[in-house]
C-alpha cells in the first residue's frame, strides 16, 4: 500500500463514540435509501444533530461512506483470518470463509457488509483503491489461499478467481431472499454454496 493510500485510511483507535454513532446512522440510511438519495441533512436529522455539526466529524458524505467501508473491510478481514486459523484443509477453510461472509451479510440490525457491496460504485476512485488495499492484504488473501488449495486438489469446478466473484455475488444477494428464522440455517446455506462450486 502506498503512503498516499495509507494517509486516507481512518484511524481506528481514534474513532470517537459520536463518530461511531454517525457511521451507524449513515449505514442504515445508505441501506434504506441508497447513497445518492441520502443527504447530509438526512444523516444529521436521524442522529439528532444540526447538519453543520456533522462536518466536525467528517469532511463530506463521501468520507462517511469511505470510512464505513474501510472499517467494515478491516473488520471482515480480521474475522476471516480468525475463521481459518488452525484449519489446514482448504475445503474446511473455504466453508469457514463462506459462513463468515454470510454471517456478516445477515448480521441482525447491521447493514455494513451489504452497503459495502451495493454502494461500491458510489465510492470515489481514490477511496476505492484504499479499501481494495485493505481487502487484498487480509480478507481476499484468505479466500485466494483457500480457493487455490481447492484447485490444487482438483476439487473446484471453475477458475478460482471466477468462483470467488460468483460466491461473493451469491452471498451478497442472499440478503434479499434468505430468511434467518427459516428452516435453512446459515451453516446449511454455506454447505449449499460449497456444493455448487466444489466436487465433493
Amino acid at each position: 500500500m502506498t503512503e498516499a493510500l495509507k494517509q486516507l485510511l481512518p484511524d481506528v483507535e481514534n474513532i470517537s463514540p459520536a463518530k461511531e454513532r454517525l457511521l451507524r446512522v449513515a449505514i442504515d440510511l445508505f441501506y434504506e435509501k441508497g447513497f445518492e438519495r441520502t443527504t447530509v441533512r438526512d444523516i444529521a436529522a436521524r442522529a439528532g444533530i444540526l447538519s453543520g455539526s456533522l462536518f466536525h466529524h467528517f469532511k463530506s458524505k463521501q468520507e462517511i461512506l469511505f470510512t464505513a467501508m474501510a472499517l467494515t473491510t478491516r473488520g471482515m478481514g480480521e474475522a476471516a483470518e480468525k475463521a481459518v486459523d488452525g484449519l489446514d484443509d482448504p475445503v474446511d477453510q473455504l466453508r469457514a470463509l463462506v459462513l463468515c461472509e454470510l454471517s456478516h451479510v445477515h448480521r441482525d440490525g447491521e447493514h455494513a457488509a451489504y452497503v459495502l457491496v451495493d454502494e461500491w460504485r458510489s465510492l470515489d476512485e481514490e477511496y476505492r483503491e484504499a479499501v481494495l488495499a485493505i481487502r487484498d492484504t487480509s480478507y481476499e488473501r484468505c479466500w485466494a489461499e483457500a480457493l487455490d488449495g481447492c484447485a490444487a486438489a482438483g476439487l473446484i469446478k471453475s477458475d478460482p478467481r471466477i468462483a470467488r466473484q460468483l460466491i461473493r455475488g451469491a452471498n451478497a444477494w442472499s440478503k434479499n431472499w434468505f430468511q434467518t428464522d427459516g428452516k435453512l440455517t446459515l451453516t446449511d446455506l454455506a454447505d449449499e454454496v460449497l456444493a455448487n462450486f466444489l466436487t465433493l
